[in-house]
């Protein structure tokens, strides 16, 4: 491949991530602005000013469009999180505080609240959203031997679901919070601390996320 031929393929690559990035950003203000179930791929695509055949270039539906934008704010949070853990070393303290804060930021999101209780949108795909900043913490915890389990990936998915389904709960509860830490508390006592522990580190004062 010649020197020209690999510059037509960057400027092709560049509009399809353009083309991309227009669909997910019209996406996400029309979504926060209305109803998911009302809005038409056809909405999106002329708001983000593409054609219909572009959009299936990238999505398959308009649910599967909300998978990289609630991506993108959970990845948004576990910058803002890095900077307030950096000072922490407790493995558990470190997973406890990541869960809940990520807890409140959810319930608190209506497209993540919609996403989470939708069938439509693929529940791996919302999972693996949540999980990978928990895997990382729960791997160095593992390592250090500060979380003990017998079988990591049987730990780690239960774990996982069980905290989706605290969030979810949370959605008509009058405190969400409480909620959300007690289901962090489960999550602790799963990766082998005593009630009391896990009870202490899930239920202290919160640092403040800025």
């Amino acid at each position: 491949m010649n020197g020209q031929e690999e510059v037509r393929l960057s400027r092709v690559e560049r509009r399809k991530q353009d083309t991309r990035a227009r669909i997910l950003i019209a996406a996400e203000s029309l979504m926060r602005s209305r109803s998911i179930d009302g809005i038409t791929i056809r909405d999106i695509t002329e708001a983000a000013d593409v054609g219909h055949g572009s959009f299936y270039l990238h999505f398959k539906s308009k649910y599967e469009v909300l998978i990289p934008i609630v991506q993108g704010m959970a990845e948004e949070l576990d910058t803002r999180l890095r900077g307030l853990l950096a000072n922490l070393t407790d493995p558990a303290e470190i997973m406890a505080v990541s869960g809940r804060h990520m807890g409140r930021m959810i319930v608190a999101d209506e497209l993540w609240r919609w996403t989470l209780l939708h069938a439509a949108v693929p529940v791996q795909e919302m999972q693996n959203a949540i999980g990978r900043f928990s895997q990382r913490d729960f791997n160095r915890g593992h390592q250090t031997g500060r979380l003990l389990v017998n079988d990591v990936a049987a730990a780690s998915s239960f774990a996982l679901g069980g905290y989706v389904n605290c969030l979810m709960s949370a959605f008509n509860e009058q405190d969400a919070h409480q909620r959300i830490d007690d289901g962090v508390e489960i999550m602790l006592r799963v990766f082998g601390l005593s009630i009391a522990e896990a009870k202490r580190i899930a239920h202290q004062s919160l640092p403040i996320l800025e």
